[in-house]
């Protein structure tokens, strides 16, 4: 009976250890606009987080702000990855205002991969949220070229109530392997 009794202390630690894991923004403001990341060497890698929160968290009644941001990978291994208001396995969006307009993501060299994700869900709800994010740009360009370009998408989950401004939003894969898969307002 004493090691069922340990046994599920432990198991109790670990399962609140993990709720406190997820992260939650609320009633918030977030400003990262200008924002400039970069890395710039052989094996480069730029990962930019803008109002994120990680493992079933929630984005609640804030304001995200990454206006102009910009994440640079130019190297021979490049990879470029650029969040701006997002949730990550599992979480909710509600009465969120997400700002990218102008937000720039880019990978330049041989292995190049440049993922630009703007007010996002993974697995939850996104609800009474609004997404600018005109002009925005994502590109990569070399030899096994990839860009991925999501603005206002929800991943096995539910959209209601959401509106998605992504004029003039633009992905480019440029190189000899190039792909490019652009999504706006997209639930899938």
């Amino acid at each position: 009976m004493q090691a069922f009794s340990k046994i599920a202390l432990v198991a109790a630690l670990v399962l609140s250890a993990a709720g406190v894991m997820a992260g939650e923004i609320t009633n918030s403001t977030i400003s990262g606009q200008g924002a400039d990341n970069q890395a710039t060497a052989k094996d480069s890698k730029a990962f930019q987080h803008i109002g994120v929160t990680f493992g079933s968290g929630k984005i609640l009644k804030s304001t995200i702000d990454g206006t102009d941001a910009k994440n640079h990978a130019r190297g021979e291994r490049s990879v470029a990855h650029q969040d701006i208001g997002r949730v990550t396995n599992g979480g909710t969006m509600d009465n969120v205002r997400v700002y990218a307009r102008g937000a720039h993501n880019d990978a330049f060299g041989k292995d190049s991969v440049a993922e630009q994700r703007i007010g996002s869900v993974d697995s939850g709800l996104m609800k009474d949220t609004t997404i600018y994010a005109r002009n925005a740009r994502n590109q990569a360009t070399g030899e096994k070229s990839r860009a991925t370009q999501e603005i206002g998408v929800v991943h096995s989950g539910k959209m209601q109530g959401v509106t998605v401004y992504a004029d003039n939003a633009n992905n480019l894969a440029s190189g000899k392997n190039a792909v490019a898969e652009q999504k706006v307002g997209v639930v899938n």
